[in-house]
Order: C-alpha cells, then structure tokens, then sequence
C-alpha cells in the first residue's frame, strides 16, 4: 500500500510512529491525566455528557450520544449507569414514547460545576508542548481525523479552549481513536489488536529483548504488557524465556506462527494508517505527525 509513492510504513518511519500508534499514545496521555486531574469517579465520556446535557437540557438520549460521539449501545449503558448514580434524571418523550428525554440533576449539575477546573487543566496541560500556532493546528487536524464536517473544524480551530467538550483536544483525540477502532475493526478484524501488532512488530525489529522494553517501545505499562505477553504466548505468536543471566527477565520473541500473523496483518495496518490520514493533505499529514508526538513525549 503506498501513500503517493512512499510506503506508509517508511514515511511514518515503522508502525510505532505511525498516526495510529500515536494517538493511542496521546489517548494514553489523556487517561492519565484525566485520573491525576479529574479523578476516577467521572470518566471523559461520562463528562461529554453531562456536559452536553448542562449545555443542551431536555435533549433527547440519541442527540446526546451523538453530541459525545458514543454509539448506541455505549449511551445507553452510560445514561443508565448515570441515573442510578442520581447525576441524570430520564424521562420519556410525551409525545413520542421512544424517545428518551435527559436532564442533569441538581448533584449532576453540581458534579459537572466542581469537575470542569480539573477538565481544563486536562487541556491546557495536553497544549503546554504547542505554542499557540500548533495549538490551532492540532485542533484543526484531529477534527479532519475525526471526520468533523468543515464548519465545525473551522469553529473549532477558532474556539477559545477549552470547556466546551466539543473543542476539547482531549475530546478530539478520544474520536480519532474511535475512527483508527473502527478502520482497525474493517480492516485487520478481531485477530489482532492495534497494542498486539504493536509488540509483534517490536519483536521484529529486535528479537529477543527482554518485555519490560518491548513494552516501552509499545507504549504499554506492565501489568497490561504482562497480560498481552502471556496471551500471545498462550496463542504461539510469541516465545518467551527465562535470560539466564538474570531470573528475573523475560526475553521474548516472535514465534514462526507470529512472523506469519505479522506478515500477514502488515498491508492492512498499512492500509488503516493510509485511511486514518486520508482526509489531510501532505503538508498537513506531516504537520499531524509532529504535533502528535510532542503531544505523545507528554
């Protein structure tokens, strides 16, 4: 798969630096700083929420789905999870019994209000690497990533930051995820996850290296690397021993079965990375990838 008439891989210099590969890393960035800010009693999406609903009372549950860029089935488990918890009241539409009406409760109203200081430090702590420039930049190109239609990338690159979960770039970046899901979905299949390929591509550049690196490289912390490590190993993609000069590392390596995954999944990933950026022109597709890894190295 070529990308004008590079390879994707060469241009993006290997799939770990590859636009998917990045914002995963950049959504990594986010979570964390989400948990240190916000704290785990409010997730992201569940903030879009409320904060669409604060913004948009009385809306309906499908508009608010969309407003927070969740699919069905995740807004109905989110909105029931959030009236048991009292931070959203549900009604039925009077004249339309499908329907389902949403309000923020008085707590809900009062959770949003305490929530959004740590919302913003999120942000501007996700800006600090951009001067102001690269600030426009990146809202602009993860809202192309995104496939927002161009008003709304326009607004977007003009908002002041950064309440509105609309002109979040936490927000943004949580989409384009969504979007690399979802062409990683069409196009590799359930086979392989996007972390998974991530360390057998690792493992093909340097075999044999102990798995407290290779999950450095993958952008992987160690007990999600221990997990992946001992599945793939359960799958014969990936052989694993003791380094007999120290007990307690594991070296790895790719197994025949895994050498052939790879060079199997390899012109898919190809082809997502190629899609993921297909909305950008060149010089901006280089531009993304800058701003992603400053936003990355966070």
């Amino acid at each position: 798969m070529v990308l004008g008439e590079i390879e994707i891989a060469r241009t993006f210099e290997g799939p770990l630096k590859a636009p998917g590969h990045l914002i995963r890393v950049a959504q990594q960035v986010h979570t964390r700083l989400w948990t240190e800010q916000v704290g785990a009693e409010l997730t992201a999406p569940q903030f879009g929420v409320l904060l669409a609903l604060a913004l948009e009372p009385g809306s309906d549950q499908r508009t608010v789905g969309e407003r927070a860029s969740l699919d069905k089935a995740t807004m109905a488990e989110m909105v029931g999870r959030l009236v048991r918890r009292g931070l959203v009241l549900r009604r039925r539409d009077p004249a339309d019994g499908r329907r389902k009406l949403l309000a923020l409760s008085p707590s809900g109203a009062q959770l949003v209000r305490e929530a959004t200081a740590g919302v913003v430090r999120v942000q501007r702590t996700l800006f600090e690497p951009l001067d102001p420039a690269e600030q426009q930049d990146l809202v602009a190109v993860l809202g192309r990533i995104a496939r927002l239609e161009p008003v709304a990338i326009a607004a977007l690159a003009d908002a002041r930051p950064l309440l509105d979960a609309q002109r979040a770039v936490g927000y943004l970046i949580r989409v384009g995820q969504q979007v690399h899901t979802r062409l990683w979905n069409e196009h590799i299949g359930a086979d392989l996850t996007a972390p998974q390929y991530a360390v057998l591509d690792v493992l093909s550049l340097e075999p044999g290296i102990d798995q407290r690196t290779v999950g450095e490289r993958a952008s992987l912390d160690k007990a999600t690397m221990a997990e992946m490590v001992s599945r793939l190993v359960r799958r014969g993609l990936v052989l694993r021993r003791r380094d007999p000069a120290d007990g307690r590392r594991n070296l790895l390596a790719l197994s025949p079965v895994g050498q052939e995954m790879l060079r199997r999944c390899t012109p898919g990933v190809d082809e997502v990375q190629r899609l993921l950026l297909e909305p950008l022109d060149e010089a901006e597709r280089s531009r993304a990838m800058d701003l992603l890894q400053k936003i990355a190295r966070l």
